[in-house]
């Protein structure tokens, strides 16, 4: 058994532990990131880069590095319901598509570069208390236990985890019956994809999303409502491109072939609601914080801002527990709640038959009401 001691561990290396990782190493704290999965990795993810990441970038001088990595740049945003309506909007900042893979590895690299110590991959298997201090106890390797002593814990595991029971979240016990999946898609299968934009299109109970994230690949991202059958992806797929025309035109003879063939990113009953946010020393960031609506928000920039707000938060309190979980919380209900409601009701909508259609026809009327719901999703 070792035993090791840390300021904060951190809990998950998508892009809110590895930033939180990289932030805190770099102001003086020891940190320690636990990964349970080997980079590179694909996950659940529409791969859409917002201005609020790009800001980040920027400020830690990784921006320059994150261009060397050959993201497509997006500059647009189009929206296909069945009815045949197209809304469009310019966006006013720079976004960008990429893989998970690539950005994941990109931000754990800079993090252990900036002096944090990185578990990977390793699997936490009890948390408890020692005094004001937590002990983890962790799975790595080659079944090797560790436990870690940590003032403070970060948990940035994502959507879901084992963990939440654990931690006697109550919303894991909740049924959304809404469920994610992405695929990775030749440029080869459709025809005359424009990769400057971000597309939507829309069907019974599902929305579906493209976007270029390099030169020959399209990340197909969709959220379905399932209330009663079991569908498989190519059925669901298959049913939007009879419903939506326009989704239909964009598909090439041999798509469904291929998407027959290609991995699958997938994740069941996702929770949109209200979670806890920090609790005597465990602070949630990113989508163990709080899920947004893909349709509207930017789940990877949801994820870096979380993370630069504990980091200052804990910078600026000197790791003083009480009034640190107290800042967080305020602020982080100051950041995102109103972004987390407007995205919730879009989604809500856009799956509802009934409202869908209208909401459509009156976006389409009034001009200025796409780039405000852009705005107003963004940080």
């Amino acid at each position: 058994m070792i035993i090791k001691k840390f300021d904060i561990a951190i809990i998950g290396g998508g892009p809110a532990g590895s930033s939180a990782a990289l932030l805190l190493s770099k102001r003086g704290y020891s940190v320690c990131l636990i990964e349970k999965k080997i980079f590179p990795r694909e996950v659940l993810c529409g791969e859409f880069i917002s201005k609020e990441v790009i800001e980040y970038l920027k400020e830690n001088l990784l921006y320059e590095g994150f261009l060397k990595l050959g993201p497509n740049l997006i500059t647009s945003f189009r929206f296909s319901s069945e009815n045949g309506k197209d809304i469009t909007s310019s966006f006013e900042f720079d976004a960008y598509g990429i893989k998970r893979s690539i950005l994941d590895n990109f931000l754990l690299t800079k993090a252990i570069e900036s002096g944090a110590e990185i578990v990977q991959p390793a699997e936490v298997n009890a948390l408890s208390r020692k005094g004001d201090d937590y002990l983890i106890n962790l799975k790595a390797g080659q079944g090797d236990g560790i436990t870690l002593n940590s003032k403070f814990i970060i948990a940035a595991y994502g959507k879901q985890n084992i963990l939440d029971k654990v931690l006697g979240r109550g919303f894991y016990r909740r049924k959304s019956n809404l469920n994610g999946v992405k695929f990775h898609i030749e440029k080869s299968h459709f025809n005359n994809f424009n990769p400057e934009e971000i597309q939507i299109y829309t069907g019974d109970g599902i929305y579906c999303g493209l976007n270029a994230v390099d030169d020959k690949t399209i990340t197909l991202c969709y959220l379905e409502k399932r209330d009663r059958t079991q569908s498989s992806s190519r059925e669901l797929l298959l049913r939007l491109s009879r419903q939506n025309k326009k989704f239909c035109t964009l598909l090439r003879e041999d798509f469904f072939e291929y998407l027959d063939k290609a991995p699958i990113y997938g994740t069941g009953n996702i929770y949109f609601g209200k979670r806890d946010i920090a609790d005597e020393g465990i602070f949630y960031i990113g989508d163990a914080a709080g899920v947004i609506a893909p349709l509207a928000g930017d789940g990877i920039g949801m994820a870096i801002q979380s993370a630069r707000l504990i980091s200052d938060i804990l910078t600026k309190n000197n790791l003083v527990k009480e009034k640190s979980v107290y800042d967080y919380k305020r602020e982080w209900n100051k950041m995102f709640l109103r972004r987390i409601y407007i995205a919730g009701l879009i989604q809500k909508s856009i799956l509802n038959n009934i409202l869908r259609n209208p909401g459509i026809k009156m976006v389409s009327y009034i001009p200025g009401v796409l780039p405000s719901l852009i705005k107003y999703t963004r940080g």
